[in-house]
């Protein structure tokens, strides 16, 4: 059996203390990673249920940041992966799931405010100066430059003009025609003659264009 000295004892106890703080150390590592990883990956889980729960509050910004910022916070969270229990794991696909389904919601909604915006400048560049949407200063005096201007702007745009356009368009058109009706008593017969031609030139090309708007609306509602 063998004796232990006083120097024996203390170097026992200097290997122990070294093996407790190496032991301590690690351990003081790996919780500080654990926490990194779980502080890392709620910044990214919060990032996208903020956007998935208040998706109205985001659609005035540009897609380009939202991205950007999304990607920039995924990255960061999959930096500490090593860390990530198995909950963590398991909903993260889940999480990017979400963050398609805003982004389908955002690019819808900013499609149809980008139409809306259309719609509206069409309302009021498709009149001359001086005419608005509800035609009450046409007169037999203006009514061919109305309808020169109308027929002009709808040829430019022809191609641009979605199926809701389109339609507005028509009204537009049908609401003019009755007016024509109110005037026609004190209508040249040089502008009445002009006005029947622009009449076939838009009829040609509403023919052509309105339905190309809608099958291209369409094939978008098939896509989504």
């Amino acid at each position: 059996m063998g004796i232990y000295t006083s120097k024996n004892l203390t170097t026992m106890k200097q290997i122990l203390t070294i093996i407790a703080l190496t032991v301590g150390s690690i351990a003081f590592v790996a919780c500080s990673e654990e926490k990194k990883a779980e502080k890392s990956y709620e910044d990214f889980k919060e990032y996208v249920s903020e956007h998935r729960d208040s998706a109205a509050a985001y659609y005035d910004k540009e897609w380009a940041t939202l991205e950007t910022e999304y990607n920039e916070k995924r990255q960061k969270a999959e930096e500490k992966i090593g860390g990530w229990n198995d909950e963590m794991r398991a909903e993260y696909a889940s999480l990017q799931s979400e963050w398609d389904s805003f982004k389908e919601d955002y690019l819808n909604e900013k499609n149809r405010r980008d139409n809306v915006m259309k719609t509206d400048a069409m309302l009021v560049d498709i009149f001359p100066s001086g005419i608005t949407s509800d035609l009450s200063a046409i007169t037999a005096a203006n009514l061919l430059g109305v309808h020169t201007h109308f027929v002009n702007y709808v040829e430019v745009h022809k191609d641009e003009m979605s199926r809701e356009q389109w339609d507005r368009v028509e009204l537009i058109w049908e609401t003019l025609g009755t007016k024509k009706n109110e005037v026609e008593k004190d209508l040249k017969t040089s502008d009445n003659l002009k006005i029947a031609e622009l009449k076939a030139k838009y009829g040609a090309i509403k023919a052509t264009n309105r339905p190309s708007a809608k099958l291209e609306e369409n094939a978008n509602a098939k896509k989504e």
